[in-house]
């Protein structure tokens, strides 16, 4: 059965169990019931699992999107419920999960479908895998399970470059095996013709679109992202960095500094690096073009911080920039 088919009735159900109308342990389970007793499919039973309870975790996920979304962390615990409630769901997700996720990280089509367009996203989403009561899968299940699909080899070999930028927008980590050529993110971007930014990039428009539709204003969407727990192994948390790049209205501060064409692809670099026990937040961030973040890694340029100003030190001369962040 679908649950396009019953999705007024299901968000309901969604909805009253959010705002405790009805008890998610037990009264979701007997409304969903309700919903769907008209549909002759609702009885059937896939390995023991009812199709109503598979048709209402199908929509659990649709609506969950991906842990960026401001929606996810609520309806994550519904599914959390909704697993313990049919344990048979567990058994039937448990048989093909890491392809399962693979499919979610290529946005192929599924029956099951949160968003995953980075790093940080897949490593929620396995965590809450475990929450749910599911085989614990790693970021290497999941990547080995995308090596294994017989079309993928070969768009790799031919360099594809859309499916090049979205492996390294979610497994930084095997950068070596997808881009052994370590081809740059503008090169590939450029041979992909049909887009401008990463993937990952739409993805974060999208949210930040959402968060300001919804009343949000920029300055709090950052200071949220900033208290973000992130997971395991997970230092770099890139949809912060796009934020910062927006609240600059994605202009490098070097170039505004010195006067330079403000016309420029730009990237977010931090001032005292991550490796130097630098922190990932917005205070700790410049913006820059490629060219200005290139000659500070170099040496070129070096910057340093006094209070709330950033001092840029370049041969000629010092700039000075307030931190507004």
């Amino acid at each position: 059965m679908r649950w396009q088919d019953h999705v007024n009735c299901f968000e309901t159900v969604l909805n009253s169990s959010k705002s405790c109308e009805i008890q998610p342990e037990y009264g979701a389970h007997i409304a969903i019931k309700e919903c769907t007793k008209h549909d002759p499919l609702s009885e059937q039973t896939i390995l023991g699992a009812p199709s109503y309870s598979i048709a209402f975790l199908e929509f659990l996920f649709h609506k969950a999107q991906g842990p960026y979304s401001s929606d996810f962390e609520w309806i994550a615990e519904i599914i959390r419920i909704h697993f313990h409630i049919y344990p048979e769901l567990q058994n039937l997700i448990n048989l093909n999960a890491a392809d399962a996720l693979a499919n979610m990280v290529l946005n192929r089509r599924g029956k099951l479908k949160f968003l995953i367009c980075d790093q940080i996203e897949l490593g929620i989403i396995l965590e809450w895998w475990v929450k749910f009561g599911l085989i614990p899968i790693t970021a290497k299940n999941v990547f080995d399970a995308i090596l294994s699909k017989p079309t993928i080899q070969d768009r790799l070999r031919r360099e594809d470059p859309l499916l090049l930028l979205r492996l390294l927008d979610v497994f930084p980590e095997q950068s070596g095996s997808i881009n052994p050529k370590n081809l740059s993110k503008e090169s590939l971007i450029q041979a992909a013709r049909t887009i401008t930014h990463p993937p990952s990039e739409r993805r974060y428009h999208q949210i930040y679109s959402a968060y300001v539709k919804a009343g949000g204003d920029l300055l709090s969407i950052i200071k949220k992202e900033e208290m973000r727990i992130l997971p395991m192994q997970t230092r770099r948390n890139r949809f912060l960095a796009y934020l910062v790049k927006q609240y600059y209205h994605n202009t490098c501060q070097i170039c505004s500094a010195t006067g330079e064409d403000l016309k420029k692809p730009v990237e977010v670099h931090h001032i005292i690096p991550l490796s130097k026990q630098g922190e990932d937040c917005a205070h700790n961030m410049i913006v820059t073009c490629i060219s200005h973040h290139r000659a500070i890694h170099d040496g070129i340029i070096s910057l340093s911080t006094v209070k709330d100003t950033i001092l840029i030190n370049t041969p000629e001369k010092t700039y000075f920039i307030t931190q507004e962040l």
